[in-house]
Order: structure tokens, then C-alpha cells, then sequence
């Protein structure tokens, strides 16, 4: 009697766990959904706007050679590496990509900017 119910009970685990795994699978969605960053918009849209003020000081200050325009370029590239992070965390997919490339791209310039006129 005892091996019976034994027997009876492993079919009924062995029917019911993967059917319960296989509705559990059906029902969640098939990608996640973004998260929802808290804030991420009123960052993106401070840092880019940082990002455009230094470019305009710098643009000002084009012409004058000295420690102002060193410290105005390694201030840019402050606001650059900020943005890049705030870009990281923020956005998703591709637009995050193209974003981060540029970024990247613009960091770098940078960088040898500074080194070559700010030694």
C-alpha cells in the first residue's frame, strides 16, 4: 500500500513540476521591459547642456593661449567624461552605441588636445 502511494506520488510531482515550470515560462513576457531609471532624463539633458556651455567657453577662448585656455579644455573634458557616464546609464540599445562612440570619440580628441597644448 505504502509502495503504491509512493508511486502514485512521484507521477503526480512528475506531471505537475513541469507543467507548472512550462505555464510559468508561457506566462512571463518574452523580453523584459526597460528599466525605469529615475531622473535619467533630467541628467542627460544637464549634462549635455554642461557639455554645450564648456563647448561654447572653450569656442570664446579659442584665440587666447595660455593656463585659461588649459584649464577651460581640461573642464570640457570633465563635462565630456560625465556626460559619457550619464549617457552609459541612461540610454539603451543602439542609440546608446552611437552615443557612447561619439563620446568616446570626442574624449579622446580631447585628451590629445590637452596633452599636446597643456604640458
Amino acid at each position: 500500500m505504502l509502495k503504491r502511494f509512493v508511486v502514485a506520488f512521484v507521477a503526480f510531482v512528475g506531471l505537475i513540476v513541469p507543467t507548472a515550470l512550462l505555464l510559468a515560462m508561457l506566462a512571463a513576457p518574452a523580453y523584459p521591459a526597460p528599466l525605469a531609471r529615475p531622473g535619467c532624463e533630467q541628467n542627460l539633458a544637464s549634462a549635455l547642456a554642461n557639455v554645450a556651455a564648456m563647448q561654447a567657453r572653450l569656442k570664446t577662448l579659442a584665440a587666447t593661449p595660455g593656463p585659461a585656455i588649459c584649464n577651460a579644455t581640461r573642464l570640457y573634458f570633465l563635462e565630456l567624461v560625465k556626460a559619457r557616464a550619464v549617457t552609459a546609464l541612461c540610454k539603451d540599445g543602439a542609440e546608446r552605441e552611437r552615443e557612447l562612440g561619439r563620446l568616446d570619440a570626442d574624449v579622446e580628441q580631447l585628451n590629445e588636445a590637452i596633452a599636446a597644448r597643456c604640458s
